[in-house]
């Protein structure tokens, strides 16, 4: 586990799964990130590896540190955080799943959580 992974309770699970009912990939991902209790990061290699996609991972670079990278270019713009500012969990599963990044698609739920539990403002900084 890197120093950028972060942990959730089974309590903020049950409120996340409460927060993405109406989408059922973030409901299957919020039970991987169950089973691997809590570990975002450790969910999200499991949910890359499910998926079969190819990680072409940059030197020195741990997979999840990549996709924090990707995250980070594609929603710290001013219009993005704005547009997703309502219902960010929400918003940032959304734009991850359309994205049209295989990587953001298939661990948009584990990163939007780690977002939201860095806070926005601080992740962009």
């Amino acid at each position: 586990m890197t120093t950028d992974s972060i942990q959730v309770t089974a309590e903020e699970i049950a409120q996340f799964r409460a927060e993405l009912a109406d989408n059922p990939q973030a409901l299957a991902d919020l039970d991987m990130i169950d089973r691997c209790d809590g570990d975002l990061e450790y969910a999200a290699i499991r949910l890359v590896r499910r998926s079969n996609i190819d990680i072409v991972r940059a030197e020195g670079e741990s997979f999840w540190q990549q996709a924090i990278t990707q995250a980070r270019q594609l929603i710290c713009h001013d219009h993005i955080r704005q547009d997703i500012a309502p219902n960010i969990l929400g918003g940032l599963v959304g734009l991850f799943i359309t994205s049209g990044n295989p990587i953001l698609e298939v661990v948009a739920t584990t990163l939007a959580i780690y977002i939201v539990k860095k806070r926005l403002d601080n992740f962009c900084s």
